[in-house]
């Protein structure tokens, strides 16, 4: 078995990697687990079910995200690309 990359990317980070909406990936993760290498990373201490989480994908979470993506668009169920001009920048 070869070497595996260990990291992982915010939602913020694939939306610009994939020019993606956010809020459009958001949507399609919702669908993705952890075995689809979708995680929920909490930022505060204590967390509760109440609390705000990060998403945060491996690379084969990324990949199954684009599938997602792929799939949306190709039944007319996804948004409109956004202009690269119109991505949020740091």
């Amino acid at each position: 078995m070869g070497y595996r990359k260990s990291a992982l990317y915010t939602l913020k980070y694939a939306a610009e990697m994939l020019e993606e909406n956010e809020d459009f990936l958001r949507d399609c993760s919702i669908e993705m687990f952890s075995e689809d290498g979708c995680l929920s990373a909490y930022d505060g201490y204590p967390a509760t079910e109440l609390s705000e989480t990060i998403v945060v994908f491996t690379q084969d979470g990324i990949d199954n995200l684009r599938q997602i993506v792929n799939e949306r668009r190709a039944t007319g169920d996804a948004p409109p690309k956004p202009a690269a001009g119109n991505l949020p920048r740091p």
